[in-house]
């Protein structure tokens, strides 16, 4: 085996002792063995470093001796040589066995002690092969959705109902299902975003789909509060931070105001405030309202028929790390929904091992084309510059309304989270690139053929829509 040595080391060093522990597909485990006399080296060398600028009492500045400057400063320079050491012995490795990492290689420090040899075990999911088809030979369909006159009326009658003016309420009942209530909101947790750590005057609808924090109407209204009660709630705020684990976060709650719904009129007054000359200028909105939502579903629908053609027309070996973890992720999740009780209906009724069967091959579709796509984006030098980024991050607070300002700061104090951002812009511009390649077909869809159309592309066992 070869030596390996670090720039400066004595030649005499012993040799380091490698041991591959695992070989999968695209995947190596290996367990590292350093001699201690390396780590102790460059700690040496970088106390030598340190000594001009240290004074030491009794000692001139510069002066005092390497082992007493050893004694006082190596815990602090520990760390540092330690991830020198394991950098360079990790280059050492890829490049004597000639491996070609997918991506960073995760290390962990098994056993670091004094006068013993230093520990260490590499992952290394390996870079697959990778022969794209052309995508002029793809052939795909491009939709056009025609609305009908009782499509149109039926959305129109909807969007009535839906509408809800609200009075305060003139006894002082607990609040139930339809309210709009406005809330103090407070939290001491300080894994909750900035612009969740408090609100004052937040309104909430109590109906709606959107909550801003998890179930939080039904928790206030199964407490039955009353305007004036203050209490404290703990919520699951995973979904909020983006985490596969559950996380859980205690909020001081206060009901300032409870407002109940009351019928919805369309009058003068409020087509004024909202812009509209007539009763028509309305429906016309709403008619274009609903197409851009069938034009979205289909958006999605060409989206998924595209992944299906990448996946079914393209053949490469996936790294075992990379699937074992997409599993994990999947798998701990789903743990969690079953002791919630939040598991789909067609997951409900399969057992564990059907799950496991049903969610790898999930994860296996996941991965390859998520590889796929990164494959396409080095390929085409296709990437996502600073301001389609901010651009992206501009959109996305929009969806809060009165809280862009905290979001945007959340951002910038939380670089690693921009990634949420960056990842469904890059994969939309490559399917943009792959579109503008392939032949499509036009197609017309009636509402009708909308439906089965979107119910045979997701169908309900297709959980990677």
């Amino acid at each position: 085996m070869k030596v390996q040595v670090l720039s400066g080391l004595p030649l005499e060093s012993k040799r380091m002792n490698i041991k591959e522990i695992k070989s999968e597909t695209l995947y190596k485990e290996y367990s590292l063995e350093i001699p201690y006399d390396e780590v102790d080296h460059l700690i040496d060398n970088k106390i030598k470093e340190l000594i001009p600028t240290v004074t030491l009492p009794g000692f001139r500045k510069g002066k005092a001796p390497v082992n007493i400057v050893k004694k006082k400063y190596e815990s602090n320079i520990l760390s540092e040589v330690i991830e020198k050491i394991v950098q360079e012995k990790t280059k050492s490795l890829l490049d004597d066995k000639k491996l070609k990492p997918f991506r960073q290689p995760r290390v962990d420090l098994k056993k670091y002690e004094k006068q013993q040899p230093v520990q260490i075990e590499i992952k290394i999911d390996l870079e697959p092969e990778i022969k794209l088809k052309n995508f002029k030979d793809l052939k795909l369909n491009k939709y056009q959705i025609q609305l009908d006159k009782k499509t149109i009326e039926d959305n129109y009658n909807k969007f009535i109902s839906s509408q809800q003016n609200f009075k305060k309420i003139e006894n002082n009942r607990s609040v139930k299902i339809s309210d709009k209530i406005t809330i103090n909101l407070l939290t001491k947790n300080e894994s909750v975003p900035d612009f969740l750590k408090s609100q004052k005057n937040l309104p909430i609808i109590t109906d709606s789909e959107y909550q801003i924090l998890p179930e939080l109407s039904k928790k206030i209204i199964q407490k039955k509060l009353k305007v004036g009660d203050k209490i404290v709630l703990n919520f699951d705020i995973s979904t909020v931070i983006n985490s596969s684990e559950a996380k859980e976060a205690e909020f001081d709650i206060e009901i300032l105001l409870i407002e109940e719904a009351i019928p919805f009129k369309i009058t003068n007054d409020y087509l004024e405030k909202n812009g509209f000359k007539s009763v028509d200028e309305l429906k016309e909105n709403l008619k274009k309202n609903i197409t851009s939502q069938y034009q979205n579903g289909i958006k999605q629908i060409e989206k998924k028929q595209l992944m299906d053609v990448l996946e079914s027309e393209h053949k490469f070996d996936l790294p075992k790390g990379i699937l074992d973890e997409e599993f994990h992720s999947i798998w701990h999740r789903l743990e969690h929904a079953k002791k919630d009780n939040t598991l789909d209906k067609d997951d409900k009724n399969l057992t564990d091992k059907e799950l496991k069967e049903r969610y790898k091959k999930i994860s296996e579709r996941r991965v390859k084309l998520a590889i796929l796509l990164q494959y396409i984006a080095r390929n085409d030098n296709i990437s996502v510059n600073e301001k389609e980024l901010t651009e992206g991050m501009i959109n996305y607070s929009s969806q809060y309304p009165g809280q862009e300002k905290q979001i945007l700061e959340y951002f910038k104090k939380n670089p690693s989270s921009i990634e949420s951002i960056r990842g469904p812009i890059l994969e939309q511009k490559v399917i943009d690139n792959i579109t503008s390649k392939s032949e499509f077909s036009k197609i017309k869809l009636s509402v009708k053929d909308y439906i089965k159309l979107e119910e045979k592309t997701f169908k309900i066992n297709n959980k990677e829509k």
